[in-house]
């Protein structure tokens, strides 16, 4: 046979797995081929424990929002709250939800609100001590931070409203100092005030300026009374005038009348003679003569 003549096996091309086969035993295995002979129990049993963990996540989320929704309800009831987005009542709240509130859900937001508006209704009554030391107490720990600037906002307005001005001073720039919060600039606007009735006027200027730099999207900078405030801080406030008194040529009923006594006037014509032509001193008598009587 000539060495010259092949059949077709001969010239047959190579397979993908002939080509394979024969560089496997040129240079071995790929390394990713052998990395996963290595670990490839590491792996299924990391794939599953993300799964485990995924769904324990899922899981320990949809409790959570249970537990949450379960809570708002309680403070719904606590409140009397008829539908979400009604007005609270916190004046005469359920004492007995209030505390399953507070027991059951004690970690939850809703438990927190709730207790944020009891100290607020109680402030002014009986119980105000109690209600003033909860409110401080949310202040210092609440982690919401709208919770803790109101609380906060509430001690500032009690102190400003009980005259203690030492105390309202303090609590309002603890406020201001707790950062962004809706109640910050009406912070810096009742430092303004109190600086500005103790006559430092520069001291009010920095916090109305404080307000209108920090707190550009509050209704008190919006709606110019920040600014009407710095424009009245210029204005000094009129000072009073002493009465005038009496000289010895004037009558006391001509003290109200710096310019002298007021000249007599003429009395009115009489009411069935609009043109004057009759005189009230000689009825019957004009300027001019008899007058005829009227028929």
């Amino acid at each position: 046979m000539d060495d010259k003549t092949k059949n077709d096996d001969d010239i047959r091309p190579l397979s993908p797995e002939e080509i394979k086969a024969i560089g496997e035993i040129e240079i071995g295995p790929s390394k990713h081929e052998i990395f996963l002979n290595t670990h490839y129990r590491k792996l299924m049993w990391g794939g599953i424990g993300l799964s485990v963990a995924a769904a324990c996540v899922i899981a320990w989320f949809s409790y959570r929002n249970d537990h949450r929704n379960e809570a708002a309800a309680q403070a719904m009831q606590v409140f009397k709250v008829s539908a979400p987005g009604s007005a609270a009542h916190s004046a005469a709240y359920d004492t007995a939800a209030m505390q399953a509130l507070t027991e059951n859900y004690a970690d939850t937001p809703s438990a927190t609100a709730a207790e944020l508006l009891k100290a607020l209704s109680q402030l002014t009554g009986e119980n105000s001590a109690a209600a003033l030391a909860t409110l401080e107490q949310l202040a210092d720990t609440a982690q919401n931070p709208l919770i803790a600037a109101r609380a906060q906002a509430a001690i500032a307005s009690h102190y400003t409203r009980e005259g203690k001005e030492k105390e309202a001073t303090a609590a309002w720039q603890k406020l201001v100092q707790m950062g962004d919060s809706p109640y910050q600039a009406l912070g810096y606007l009742t430092l303004g005030d109190m600086t500005a009735a103790a006559g430092d006027k520069k001291a009010a200027r920095g916090y109305y300026e404080q307000a209108r730099t920090k707190c550009e999207t509050s209704a008190l900078v919006t709606g110019k009374t920040v600014e009407m405030r710095l424009i009245l801080l210029d204005v000094d406030a009129p000072r009073p005038v002493a009465p005038l008194k009496a000289t010895s040529e004037q009558k006391p009923a001509d003290a109200l009348n710096p310019f002298g006594a007021e000249p007599e006037q003429t009395p009115p014509p009489a009411a069935d003679d609009p043109f004057g032509i009759t005189s009230p001193a000689q009825p019957g008598e004009g300027p001019l003569g008899p007058v005829m009587p009227t028929l």
